[in-house]
């Protein structure tokens, strides 16, 4: 591993961080366009990639076959994206200098997230097929014979 690179646990973290943040932005979104909500599981994936951004460089070294990877692994990127700019990825240069990024906390976050939007999308379709057969045959009466 690099010697700059001093949390290697932190990437699950810096993705949760993400997901969490983009999130949070997303439902300022969701106040307008409340029909948007549908994509949100989408927008927190992006978040936590995009919150991978100044670790892009030091992955990159390990793949040397991939075209652009010399650009990418230049060491003068590395140290930008991890100095001034690392907070513009959701708090990433923040994160690796506590030394908060556990991977194991991380992971918990990312997975209850996903399990969470899981459900709530299984909710929605569940209601979804609920809705179109009562449109097809009509509302569900009891039996007064009952």
């Amino acid at each position: 591993m690099a010697a700059w690179f001093h949390n290697i646990d932190s990437p699950p973290m810096h993705f949760a961080v993400g997901m969490l943040c983009s999130g949070a932005l997303w439902l300022c979104v969701l106040l307008v366009r409340p029909r948007w909500w549908l994509v949100m599981p989408l927008v927190m994936t992006a978040g936590g990639i995009w919150a991978e951004g100044p670790d892009i460089p030091m992955a990159a070294k390990y793949y040397p076959s991939i075209p652009g990877t010399q650009w990418i692994s230049d060491q003068a990127l590395s140290t930008t994206l991890h100095g001034e700019w690392a907070n513009l990825f959701f708090f990433h240069g923040w994160l690796d200098r506590s030394g908060a990024g556990g991977a194991d906390r991380g992971m918990a976050v990312i997975i209850a997230v996903y399990v969470f939007w899981t459900l709530v999308l299984t909710v929605y379709a569940h209601r979804l097929r609920r809705l179109r057969h009562d449109a097809e045959v009509g509302p569900r009466r009891e039996d007064p014979a009952t």
